[in-house]
């Protein structure tokens, strides 16, 4: 029975690494990789965007790029997916060896299982997962105190596979302070030569010096909050501020793993403790480091429960019967996509081994080769390493996922542009682009699609489910815009626009008639389509159709009692309909339902000033501002805040800022 136990234990280990590959960055370490194979030279500037130039580039990952070309090449999407399974397979495995040492398996069996769902939001095929593979060896070496001598062998593949490799030397350092502090100064000694010995491997890269103080760089700047865009990249953003529920099992095993060290605090070790400390507070302040801690605190946890006079004796064989039962539901929960529904990664992510469609412009870039339309692209930045990957050398892009190469004030510029017209005019102005290539899934460019759509100087030629291309109006680009423009005033409907993103689409540039259209159909198809729902009922709101909307929305409040954004257009047609107490009320639920719904702080702000209190309204405003800095209508409702309250200044400011927004 205990033999079942562990072959589903890593059956299980291995089904939840055979998911949707959603990383856009892969591509361009594919491309890296074709590139140092083709011509036998790592690169050492940009050579894949045009507005870098030849800025230096450290590319700690050149080796992981090589092997993910290699296996991709030669078995496609599978192999990359069985390549990411079996390095994380590997790492499990070693620390399960270092917890069990070969007897007790209860605690291993607990606490890989809670650390499967935690690594679930971070099973990316990425180079880190060499670093994983590599930190889990590290820690074994060091647990069995023996086969030193590796360590600064190994720490040369690491330092040319992934950026974490200043872990390895750092690993070492603690284990050296430890023995330092427990009086053992011969073991002390030795590991500070093996720390000296790894340290220096760290320089033997393409880069030297220069490849050693990168990595340092940018973990400095991701912990002090130096660069713009450590707070608009998600995996730099502290998890605490994401859904909760996307983390569930990482913060139980946070819990669980803090509540092991207080029950064996007499008997932990210094180094140990630090390791706890240390990759916790990486992960808190970053979710890109929650691995590391999870790699981290699993073992050491299961050390302390072996350890522990409370849990040291307890009976094992009774459980086998029970674990096999939860192995089993977890198996069915992954295979059956349950677990991405409920971390909220579903449905760009789920149980498969294909590149997630949505997420590169697969069909935008074939209408372009296909229809041999020439000139400079302009894209948004996830998309820039698939167009790398797709068009290089004929083709460059504008910016990709390499935001530790770009300067700060050039990746502001990039964001302003998708916000302010004379921005984007200048930036167009400066690069000469007649191409835009961008993303329309998610939030963050509604202002610029609906600018080019209305736009005199742009033509839209081709829209997706993720993907729109605007060409500019230039000669080079006349016989194209003929040919392809798209009228949206006689446009019938097909099947391929029966999707929630094409209707977000035609929502975001305007056309609320094509958008209802579809949304009605997502409802037909499946009632409880939440955000189908959401969405159509503002669209009726905005239309006036008030009854229409309360329909939908009391509808959907039978499935989704706790809906915020369900509330919140309650309110917002209560409100237009005159009904202010009813809309204040619905609003101010939906705000306590989720305080981050930035259009209801927005909503609240002018309520609150109509009723005269200043002070909330302003604080409504600031609230929404910094959720959304690129609002007008925000900008200029708090700039006559501050000007009833005398701030002329601030409230100049604001006016500004709304008049830059509107091109005015």
């Amino acid at each position: 029975m205990r033999s079942l136990v562990l072959i589903l234990l890593f059956a299980l280990l291995v089904i939840s690494q055979l998911n949707t590959i959603v990383d856009t960055d892969l591509w361009c370490h594919l491309k890296t990789g074709e590139y140092i194979v083709k011509n036998f030279n790592i690169p050492q500037t940009d050579i894949f965007s045009y507005t870098l130039g030849d800025q230096p580039w450290i590319h700690h990952d050149w080796i992981s790029g090589v092997l993910f070309y290699f296996v991709f090449v030669n078995f496609g999407w599978i192999g990359l997916n069985v390549l990411k399974a079996i390095v994380c397979f590997l790492s499990f495995f070693i620390l399960f060896l270092i917890s069990s040492k070969g007897k007790r398996i209860i605690y291993p069996t607990i606490f890989i299982i809670i650390s499967i769902l935690a690594f679930g939001y971070r099973s990316f095929v990425r180079p880190e997962i060499f670093s994983f593979l590599f930190l889990c060896i590290f820690l074994y070496v060091l647990e069995e105190e023996k086969h030193f001598y590796i360590l600064p062998f190994l720490q040369i593949i690491w330092a040319n596979l992934h950026g974490y490799y200043v872990l390895g030397p750092v690993l070492i350092f603690l284990y050296c302070i430890d023995e330092f502090v427990s009086r053992n100064t011969g073991k002390a000694k030795k590991l500070g030569l093996f720390f000296i010995g790894a340290f220096l491997a760290c320089f033997i890269t393409p880069y030297f010096y220069k490849g050693m103080l990168y990595p340092m760089e940018v973990i400095w700047q991701a912990f002090s909050g130096k660069r713009l865009f450590i707070s608009t990249v998600s995996e730099l953003t502290m998890p605490i501020k994401s859904d909760f529920y996307s983390y569930l099992f990482f913060w139980v095993l946070v819990i669980l793993s803090s509540f092991t060290f207080l029950i064996n605090l007499k008997k932990s070790r210094i180094k140990h403790v630090l390791i706890f400390a240390g990759s916790f507070t990486a992960s808190y302040m970053a979710m890109r480091y929650m691995p590391v801690f999870i790699f981290l605190a699993m073992p050491l946890a299961i050390k302390n429960l072996n350890e522990a006079n409370l849990t040291k004796d307890i009976p094992e064989k009774k459980c086998y019967p029970v674990f096999m039962l939860i192995i089993c539901f977890f198996i069915y929960f992954f295979a059956s996509d349950g677990y991405y529904m409920f971390t909220g990664q579903f449905p760009l992510k789920k149980t498969g081994v294909e590149f997630s469609k949505l997420l590169a412009p697969f069909g935008a870039c074939n209408f372009l080769e296909k229809n041999s339309i020439e000139g400079r692209i302009f894209n948004t930045l996830d998309f820039g390493s698939y167009i790398g990957y797709r068009f290089y050398p004929e083709k460059r892009f504008f910016i990709d996922g390499r935001l530790g190469m770009y300067k700060e004030d050039f990746y502001e510029t990039y964001r302003r542009a998708q916000n302010y017209p004379d921005e984007w005019k200048g930036l167009q102005e400066k690069y000469h682009f007649n191409i835009a290539l961008i993303r329309h899934l998610f939030s963050g460019t509604e202002r610029l699609l609906k600018y080019l759509y209305n736009s005199k100087e742009w033509a839209l030629v081709y829209y997706d489910g993720s993907s729109v291309v605007f060409l500019r109006d230039a000669p080079e680009n006349k016989a194209a815009i003929e040919k392809f423009r798209i009228n949206f005033s006689n446009k019938k409907l097909e099947k391929s626009d029966d999707t929630l993103s094409v209707a977000n689409f035609f929502g975001k540039i305007g056309e609320a008639r094509l958008a209802e259209e579809v949304y009605v159909r997502l409802i037909e198809a499946n009632p409880k389509f939440l955000e189908a729902g959401v969405n159509l009922s503002a669209i009726y709101i905005n239309a006036g159709r008030y009854e229409d909307a309360f329909n939908i929305i009391d509808s959907f409040l039978k499935y989704y009692p706790e809906s915020a954004e369900l509330y919140y257009n309650k309110g917002t047609a209560y409100l237009y309909m005159g009904k202010k107490e009813e809309g204040i009320g619905a609003l101010e639920k939906s705000a306590k339902l989720n305080p981050y719904l930035r259009q209801v702080s927005c909503m609240l702000g002018i309520i609150y000033f109509e009723k005269g209190y200043m002070e909330k309204s302003m604080r409504q405003f600031v609230k929404y501002l910094d959720l959304d800095p690129y609002n007008a209508g925000a900008h200029r409702a708090l700039g006559n805040i501050y000007k009833h309250k005398g701030f002329l200044k601030k409230a100049e400011s604001e006016y500004n800022e709304a008049d830059k927004l509107e091109g005015k």
